[in-house]
């Protein structure tokens, strides 16, 4: 092949994107359709509940535009699908290309990849000697993976690279639908099959990942088309609103990294510190001369979550000026009156955690704030509580609430009260709460040996897909 072209439908399946970008990219002759749908940055919850943070008809939507198109032109799909990636999410997805095969009288043959990783076969691996050493250094991550760590972990996934993509490319299916996947190997499984270079392929991947996003304007709701070649690669968006422009395409590929010039990646890392942006034409962006650097092991990235209790918050507001500039003081004080109300009963700080977010202050970045001062007339407040079971989050909330509301600090003037609620009721019981404890990478032989390849024929007849 001479050239490799891709279209990414949207920046995550189920956020949407115009049916027109779709029509438009189909008529630039795409080699294949690709869109991601799995993702970390929701947080833990998803993982460890097994529920989606995006909803069944926003998802069914983009997957019967992508699938729909990409069957008619007779052309692969390739996604990521379910929000936290393991099978619980992968299986609710499959119901959903079931009822779309149906309902279009679709014929699909499609290879489906896990990204769950089982426990088992990952304790075996660390027996064996293989290490799974930590990405980022936060206390609540060991330095190593332990069996016990696993043990404690209700779900894990790993991030699949392009090979077993590739591999199932192989299986002359319509279609690969994977769980958690690196969202660069979607799109770079197809021109890494054939040969391409991987400089280009990864770097062309990165700007393509998330759609429009590196389009000017930027939309997190439309797609971007790549168009590979040997010694280069263009990007353009299909939407006659955006355009790719040097800054923007450059930008996003400095995205989400803490080296703008590298990316890491399973068998190496994408080295753009000698590429070049070339403004091809109005909307079109050249990009030559990115490099890959490999590595001598290959690595998948873990993500594993453990169960730590459960959450009530309560919403507040302050406007009061006098409070405002002794609102860090209060909270202290507040904090310690709660812990001593608390132990009469016996309840100690390890049974439950008392948080105060206070937006207009250090809401976002907490202890990391710099500015210490705030200048703001008004103030939210976020009372969060984890506790061992709802029902003692909700007392806690409730003591932490009542003793904020009415407590009093030299120089108060607003007796009746310190806090102003937006709702009634004023405190929201929100139910479990993950953590993440495993956030590792761990060195494999075979790209592909942990996750399951499965080719499922749809429709399926019934209502249970085997899986």
């Amino acid at each position: 092949m001479d050239e490799v072209r891709i279209y990414d439908a949207t920046t995550h399946i189920g956020y949407g994107f115009p049916e027109e970008s779709l029509k438009q990219a189909l008529k630039w002759d795409p080699h294949l359709i690709v869109a991601q749908g799995t993702s970390t940055d929701p947080g833990p919850y998803y993982l460890g509940s097994g529920k989606s943070y995006l909803t069944d008809a926003n998802v069914k939507r983009d997957l019967d535009l992508i699938i729909s198109g990409a069957k008619h032109f007779g052309i692969p799909f390739i996604c990521s699908v379910g929000g936290a990636g393991a099978d619980i999410h992968l299986k609710r997805i499959l119901k959903l290309v079931n009822e779309i095969a149906k309902e279009n009288k679709l014929k699909l043959r499609v290879a489906v990849i896990s990204g769950e990783i089982d426990k088992e076969w990952l304790k075996n691996m660390l027996l064996m000697g293989f290490k799974a050493k930590r990405l980022v250094k936060l206390e609540r991550f060991p330095e190593y993976l332990s069996p016990e760590d696993v043990d404690q972990s209700l779900r894990i996934v790993a991030q699949m690279g392009p090979e077993p993509i590739m591999k199932a490319l192989d299986l002359d299916v319509d279609g690969v639908l994977t769980g958690r996947a690196l969202d660069v190997g979607l799109v770079a499984a197809f021109p890494l099959k054939h040969g391409f270079n991987a400089g280009l392929v990864f770097h062309m991947a990165k700007i393509l990942e998330c759609g429009a996003l590196a389009a000017d304007p930027g939309s997190g709701s439309d797609g971007i088309f790549g168009i590979l070649k040997k010694d280069c690669f263009y990007v353009k968006p299909p939407n006659p609103k955006r355009k790719c422009t040097i800054t923007s395409v450059a930008a996003h590929s400095f995205y989400e990294r803490d080296n703008p010039g590298m990316e890491l990646l399973p068998n190496g890392y994408l080295d753009i510190t000698t590429a070049t942006y070339e403004q091809f034409d109005e909307k079109t962006v050249r990009v030559t001369g990115s490099r890959f650097v490999a590595s001598e092991k290959y690595t998948i990235k873990l993500e594993g979550v453990k169960h730590v209790g459960c959450r009530t918050i309560c919403i507040a507001g302050v406007r009061d000026p006098i409070t405002i500039s002794k609102i860090s003081l209060i909270l202290d004080e507040v904090k310690k009156a709660v812990k001593d109300m608390l132990s009469i009963s016996g309840i100690t700080e390890k049974d439950y955690t008392l948080n105060f977010r206070v937006y207009g202050l250090n809401g976002v970045m907490g202890e990391l704030e710099p500015i210490k001062e705030t200048k703001a007339h008004e103030l939210c407040i976020v009372l969060d509580v984890v506790a061992k079971t709802q029902k003692l989050a909700n007392e806690v909330c409730a003591i932490a609430r009542s003793t904020l509301l009415h407590y009093g600090y030299k120089g108060r003037k607003t007796t009746a009260g310190n806090l102003a609620f937006p709702f009634s009721p004023s405190d929201f019981p929100v139910g479990s709460v993950y953590m993440f404890n495993i956030w590792h990478v761990l060195h494999v032989p075979d790209p592909c040996e942990p996750f399951k390849i499965k080719v499922i024929n749809f429709p399926v007849k019934g209502e249970n897909i085997e899986w």
